[in-house]
């Protein structure tokens, strides 16, 4: 038996699957980053978003799991409403208010930069983002059905999940975005807080039996850190070193 209910797709990975969640977890952020050195965000954007988030998760699962079920729109959203829902909102909604006394200013403020990063960038980051997440711990994590080697694929999942969410973010997003100021104890707080909220990521998609309520969550610290920091993406899309 397994805490995790099951994935909502009936998603049966191959081996396949187990060579492109590995070379999301690990090779992904690599290329990724130095791809920035070389050329700016936009390329490594569209690999990230067009490629992995989109491309290789339409392909191996068949959808995105944003369907909406056709005239039962209000009881869908509503369905979402579960306790793990809550609790992650809540850890979401402490992040932000971390925001509020972390971030920083930038100092070049470009308005129509800013508002194309606050309209674009940040729904289509919070919308693409986990389609790949999720996809690199269940091809791991669903390979075996039951027994022993499937509580082994899940453990091997979990730390692929894990270190693909960090490495993207230390190797890539560190270079992309604006970083924040240190304040104690918010900044010690934030990366603990951010992993609970990214480990329960695994079992609201599988409860929601939808991508819609990840989606919903991770916006609010995307349109809070870039509505506070006045924050354009536009400079850093094309840089040739």
């Amino acid at each position: 038996m397994t805490i995790l209910p099951d994935v909502p797709d009936n998603f049966q990975p191959t081996y396949l699957d187990l060579v492109l969640a590995t070379l999301a977890a690990i090779g992904l952020p690599i290329v990724a980053g130095y791809l920035f050195t070389l050329t700016g965000a936009l390329l490594p954007l569209i690999l990230y978003y067009g490629l992995f988030c989109v491309g290789i998760v339409k392909w191996r699962r068949g959808s995105l799991g944003y369907e909406i079920s056709r005239g039962a729109i209000r009881q869908q959203f509503a369905s979402y409403m579960s306790t793990i829902f809550l609790v992650i909102l809540i850890l979401q909604l402490i992040l932000v208010g971390f925001e509020f006394i972390t971030v920083q200013q930038v100092s070049d403020f470009n308005l129509l930069g800013f508002i194309i990063t606050l309209a674009i960038w940040a729904p289509m980051n919070a919308f693409s983002e986990q389609l790949i997440w999720i996809y690199t711990f269940d091809s791991y994590g669903e390979f075996f059905k039951e027994g022993p080697k499937r509580k082994i694929m899940i453990a091997i999942g979990g730390v692929l999940y894990v270190a693909l969410i960090s490495l993207i973010h230390l190797l890539f997003w560190i270079l992309v975005l604006p970083g924040g100021q240190y304040v104690f104890p918010f900044s010690e707080l934030f990366v603990p807080i951010q992993t609970m909220i990214a480990i329960g990521y695994i079992f609201l998609y599988r409860k929601s039996k939808s991508m819609w309520p990840l989606a919903i969550i991770h916006i609010l610290i995307n349109i809070t850190a870039i509505a506070l920091s006045g924050y354009s993406i536009l400079p850093v899309l094309l840089v040739f070193n």
